[in-house]
């Protein structure tokens, strides 16, 4: 007979801060510390599977240089009873197969144990009394499996899923199974099982206060009307894995990648990228420099600004700007044809859209109000796909 449960559910985490001076130094020498947390599960019988939360770590506190869980297993077999209702003696053996698993984050194959226990009894012929005497037999409490099973991710790629403000979930399976034979029939029998097993779950870190960001003389310099060339120096680190990473953003919160630079092994030459703003793209560009660490942390340098146009442009501007709330576009007066109009505030968020149709000769359309702040609005000839941007402000 074979039996096999799974019921899914779900147990909180506890917290605590601790410092080890067996972690490695961080830089400039400052000692590492630690954030762990230490949860005990107990699968009551007929619970073999249980998802386990911890949380991710903040990159705004620092860096994470390791991720260690510990994992120790107690599986006990609670009961196991054989009443044997025959009236000629009889043979019992009972198997009992499990298999401990964890699956989760940073595990490129589960953490796992198993375990094989036999149980054998020789039984007399049922006296009519059942549970009791020598036709009956039993074990209670039999604890088969006593294991700590670990693992350890430094650095490395596989951390960066451990950066955030959400968790990580790690699932915990138990596949019991029981195999029953007698040298009779006329028999009735009982297995139980359980576990309790603790979970540590610990992150090395560096603290962001003493991460040395190595980015220094940052610079844009607008080189013709739609081009730009950026520059910084790094302070670079022999003994760190990083790269820099130049990005670019029309609203300044919402930025993507330029380009990559490698750390240089030697020497100290600035760093360059060019960066060229496609056709029609014309207002403010934003630019900064990010330092991705092997391990998939992050800083930036601060944010530079620069505007920029192209010839292709749609000639346009915002009128009147500053503004009392109203907004209208003052167009060239050769421009026609269907335009779709978005406006963005500066968390990037799209508060109007619009489509629109000018007419060769028309000067001015007047088509939104809105509350006091910085807006770009983005001009798109639906025909052509080309588009500009203009920055305004309402008082």
């Amino acid at each position: 007979m074979n039996n096999l449960y799974k019921i899914f559910t779900l147990l909180p985490s506890f917290f605590f801060v601790a410092n080890s001076s067996g972690y490695a130094q961080c830089p400039d020498g400052q000692p590492a510390g630690g954030t762990a947390y230490d949860t005990t599960i107990v699968f009551e019988t007929g619970i073999t599977s249980m998802p386990v939360k911890f949380a991710q770590f903040d990159p705004q506190n620092g860096m994470v240089t390791c991720v260690k869980l510990c994992v120790t297993i107690t599986g006990v077999v609670d009961t196991i009873g054989v009443q044997n209702r025959a009236s000629n003696s009889q043979t019992a053996t009972i198997t009992y197969d499990r298999t401990d698993q964890i699956t989760g984050p940073g595990l490129s194959t589960p953490l796992s144990n198993s375990v094989t226990e036999v149980y054998s009894y020789n039984l007399t012929p049922y006296d009519g009394i059942p549970n009791d005497g020598t036709d009956f037999a039993s074990e209670s409490h039999d604890t088969v499996l006593n294991k700590q099973l670990c693992n350890e991710l430094n650095g490395g790629v596989a951390i960066s899923q451990f950066y955030g403000t959400d968790s990580v979930t790690y699932i915990y399976d138990i596949n019991a199974s029981v195999n029953e034979a007698y040298s009779g029939g006329n028999k009735t029998s009982t297995v139980l099982t359980s576990a309790l097993v603790n979970f540590h779950f610990e992150y090395c870190t560096c603290p962001a206060a003493v991460l040395p960001l190595n980015i220094y003389a940052f610079n844009i310099t607008k080189l013709t009307g739609n081009k730009v060339d950026i520059k910084w120096s790094g302070y670079d680190d022999a003994h760190s894995s990083y790269y820099y990473e130049a990005e670019v953003s029309r609203n300044g919160n919402k930025f993507s990648s330029i380009g990559s630079v490698a750390k240089y092994t030697e020497g100290n030459a600035p760093y360059k990228l060019l960066y060229t703003a496609a056709n029609g793209e014309n207002g403010v560009y934003y630019f900064r420099i990010k330092q991705v660490y092997s391990n998939g942390y992050v800083r930036y340098s601060n944010i530079k600004q620069v505007a920029l146009e192209t010839s292709a442009s749609s000639k346009f501007s915002v009128y009147p700007n500053p503004s009392s709330g109203i907004v209208g576009i003052k167009f060239d007066n050769t421009l026609s044809g269907d335009f779709n109009v978005l406006i963005y505030n500066t968390q990037g968020q799209v508060t109007v859209r619009k489509d629109i149709v000018l007419a060769q000769g028309s000067s001015y359309k007047e088509f939104a109000r809105l509350v006091p702040g910085v807006y770009w609005l983005r001009l798109t000839d639906k025909k052509s796909l080309e588009s500009s941007v203009n920055q305004f402000l309402i008082k």
